[in-house]
């Protein structure tokens, strides 16, 4: 299959922590079969893919909705954090 060269940005701390593919001459392959599992899996939920506010929002609306001392604290923290 032909192959193309891209250039993308990463993270330093990424980039160290693919430094042991690198010394196997793995690295390339090890991202290309990341990617090609993430485009796969493009249709499955996940909610790392949910932004935290939206997550937030999704619970204060949930936690206000029940009666207890614990709601009540994490209704008081969400409120603060989407503020």
């Amino acid at each position: 299959m032909p192959k193309t060269k891209i250039n993308v940005l990463l993270p330093i701390r990424m980039v160290g922590e693919l430094d042991k593919y690198s010394r196997n001459n793995t690295r390339s392959q090890f991202i290309e079969m990341a990617i090609r599992q993430r485009l796969d899996n493009e249709a499955t939920f996940s909610i790392a893919d949910i932004p935290d506010r939206q997550l937030m929002a999704a619970l204060l609306a949930r936690m206000q909705k029940r009666n207890d001392a614990a709601a009540e604290i994490m209704c008081t923290f969400l409120v603060g954090e989407l503020q």
